[in-house]
């Protein structure tokens, strides 16, 4: 198995033509076809399949791209890793966020700390969905990632624990439920969830679960804060956050009309993680700014953004 074979499995799934995939390659056509069936050849599987839509993956392709992706991106990983050996000082670092640790005291600053020390090294920072972050992580997309999840074993990644922050349920100063002392008189209300409904490992879910309260009967997914607090302060709506995020919220002048709803029930806690593959696996310049992140998350204040 050779790397231009899944470099061409790879360029054509991504494109779905054999022409869009060999100018993207800058090889011929006949040179990209052969390489996919010397692939499909050494492994014994038919990978590739021409349709209306163009060159579709088989079931056997669909199962095995994953692992195609991942060994392009290892490789382009390790160059970069060469090319740091080299000591020509760069490299490109990727790193996944969500929309709650994305406002964690100290990230932006350890990120500077890190771009100081290594001017050259491109740092690309992407705000998602946990779920989306393990993904990309597994597909190797991102070098690592900062995230507001639980721990999921079975997904035999890299964790590592940071802080906590804990969680608060919220409303504008004028919801006619501001007053609510229980989670079971908010069931009626309209609630935004930052988190994907079928994320059970989510704060969210997690939420009522532990309480053993049913999940409200209207619930609006957004995965944007600011678009959440939109509908917070035009709607009689009702949503969890991070005490870290509502302070850094109203630090800059974004939610001072919000309040606490003080239930009687436990918030569940954010759980703060570092994840990535194999920590000990990174590039020089990702591990660096993984331990420049930890350093600085696992000693701040949890309670503050």
């Amino acid at each position: 198995m050779k790397f231009h074979q899944i470099r061409a499995l790879v360029a054509v799934h991504q494109t779905g033509s054999l022409s869009e995939a060999s100018q993207a390659l800058h090889v011929t056509q006949p040179a990209l076809s052969r390489s996919i069936k010397e692939l499909e050849s050494e492994l014994g599987l038919s990978l590739m399949q021409r349709s209306h839509k163009g060159m579709t993956l088989t079931e056997e392709g669909r199962r095995l791209i994953r692992h195609a992706q991942s060994s392009m991106e290892s490789l382009r990983r390790l160059q970069l890793e060469a090319e740091n050996i080299k000591d020509m000082q760069i490299g490109e670092v990727t790193v996944g966020v969500t929309s709650l640790t994305a406002v964690l005291k100290g990230l932006g600053t350890s990120i500077t700390a890190f771009q100081a020390r290594s001017p050259r090294v491109r740092i690309r920072l992407i705000e998602l969905r946990p779920y989306q972050i393990i993904q990309q992580i597994r597909d190797g997309t991102l070098d690592f990632a900062v995230t507001s999840q639980q721990h999921t074993q079975r997904l035999n990644l890299d964790w590592e624990a940071l802080t906590r922050m804990p969680g608060l349920v919220v409303c504008r100063k004028t919801h006619p439920l501001r007053n609510a002392r229980s989670l079971r008189h908010l069931l009626q209300a309209s609630w935004v969830s930052l988190d994907a409904m079928d994320d059970h490992s989510s704060q969210f879910y997690q939420m009522f679960e532990d309480n053993q309260i049913q999940l409200p009967s209207r619930i609006t997914e957004c995965s944007s804060v600011h678009l959440a607090l939109h509908l917070l302060h035009h709607s009689d709506a009702i949503m969890t956050l991070s005490e870290a995020a509502l302070d850094n919220m109203l630090t800059h002048g974004l939610s001072e009309d919000l309040v606490q709803v003080r239930v009687e029930e436990s918030i569940p806690e954010y759980p703060i993680y570092q994840v990535c593959t194999d920590r000990h696996s990174m590039t020089t310049s990702a591990r660096d700014l993984y331990y420049e992140i930890r350093a600085t998350l696992s000693t701040s204040e949890p309670l503050r953004a």
